[in-house]
């Protein structure tokens, strides 16, 4: 009885932005819903057929301001690097969301590749030590910290320029300019100390670094 009342109160109640964001976790591709439900029937499935079905492995669902629309943003992965959904996989995942969703909400489905972050930073570095090899731990700190950001999550300069000092050999970052590429227009935008992917996460572009001794 409890269970069933429990149901009754998630029938009628709205759902709030987490609620679409674990559904949409639990999507499955090529597989129907229960009829009438928003739940899947994997009796007879193995474990690693139901992972396999899960293709969806990022996803965060917000409100726009004024709650007309909810934005859900997604990512699959591909060799364990966040990837567009094709779009078969989409298609479904849309058909999906319209058969959960509540009556009324307009749902904005963010399934894009990622944004193109690009920078020019000075590095000053220590001359005992030899700059292209300064160089490169560089632009492996920078192509890791850009690409394994929370997914969503807000890159600052700053923060980019506290994993740097800490790479062996750096004295001094000092950042000439960041840019994104939007990945659905190209158009470029200035980061002006920080910055949400539009699509929800990033990958490293042109990474310009000039380097200095530190004298």
């Amino acid at each position: 009885h409890k269970d069933e009342t429990n149901q009754r109160i998630e029938s009628i109640l709205p759902h709030r932005p987490k609620w679409y964001r674990d559904k949409v976790l639990n999507f499955m591709a090529d597989k129907t819903l229960v009829p009438d439900t928003d739940y899947y029937d994997t009796t007879g499935m193995a474990e690693d057929q139901i992972a396999a079905a899960h293709v969806i492995k990022h996803a965060v669902a917000n409100e726009s301001n004024d709650a007309s629309v909810l934005t859900i943003k997604v990512a699959g992965e591909n060799g364990g690097v966040r990837s567009k959904l094709d779009n078969a996989v989409a298609g479904q995942l849309v058909a999906y969301l319209n058969e959960i969703k509540d009556a009324g909400v307009r749902i904005n489905l963010i399934n894009e590749v990622a944004d193109t972050f690009n920078c020019e930073i000075d590095i000053y570095y220590n001359p005992i030590l030899i700059p292209e090899s300064v160089e490169s731990a560089c632009r492996d700190t920078i192509t890791n910290f850009i690409e394994n950001l929370p997914f969503n999550g807000e890159y600052t300069n700053m923060g980019l320029v506290d994993v740097l000092q800490e790479v062996e050999g750096v004295k001094i970052v000092e950042i000439a300019t960041t840019n994104t590429i939007h990945p659905t227009d190209n158009i470029t935008t200035q980061i002006n100390a920080r910055y949400v992917p539009y699509a929800g996460y990033f990958k490293a572009g042109q990474i310009t670094l000039n380097m200095k001794s530190y004298e």
